[in-house]
């Protein structure tokens, strides 16, 4: 942590500042994920009704299988939003505070195994985004698929930064603040 910031965060450097910071943070993820697990809810049927189901003769096989691939990943996104979910109401603050530190530093963590998970539905909009990528009249696919790939790549990237960005500004130091103090109660 530089100055600046260990400056800003000093207050999270005890035990009584600490937990109401990683409160509301854990709070603030819960609401974030419901409002999105709320929104995949709402464009399943959505997606379902206009790309799968959709009795319109001119909706290509391509459209059909894209909209169910989407429809597919945004049913795995509402599950994999559920089980954070899950994991941020539950958290026990009245654990040993030891025990509760090491949940809060592993719970922070940028990159976790377990968020791998995550891969399944951004591969599945992928094969959603090649299929709507292609045309059943034209033979010159690749430059369709090579310049929507390239897009939703650079997207991804862009959000994996965003994401990194929001990670250091506001868990990073609950993170870091955690694992102080654990340091600090382990060397006593």
């Amino acid at each position: 942590m530089n100055i600046k910031n260990k400056d800003k965060n000093k207050h999270l450097l005890d035990i009584n500042g600490l937990i109401p910071g990683l409160e509301k943070e854990d709070r603030r993820n819960v609401r974030v994920m419901r409002n999105f697990q709320w929104l995949m809810w709402i464009m399943i049927p959505v997606y379902f009704g206009l790309l799968v189901v959709n009795p319109d003769k001119d909706l290509t096989w391509s459209y059909r299988v894209g909209g169910a691939c989407y429809v597919l990943a945004f049913l795995a996104f509402a599950l994999i939003f559920r089980v954070y979910i899950k994991e941020y109401k539950t958290v026990d603050y009245g654990l040993p505070t030891t025990v509760m530190l090491k949940k809060a530093i592993e719970r922070y963590r940028l990159f976790h195994p377990k968020k791998l998970f995550v891969l399944i539905p951004v591969a599945l909009v992928d094969a959603g985004l090649i299929f709507f990528s292609l045309n059943q009249d034209n033979a010159d696919d690749s430059i369709s698929i090579l310049t929507s790939q390239i897009l939703y790549w650079g997207g991804m990237l862009l959000g994996a930064g965003v994401g990194v960005w929001i990670w250091r500004r506001k868990q990073k130091p609950l993170r870091d603040a955690a694992r102080d103090l654990l340091r600090e109660i382990e060397s006593e």
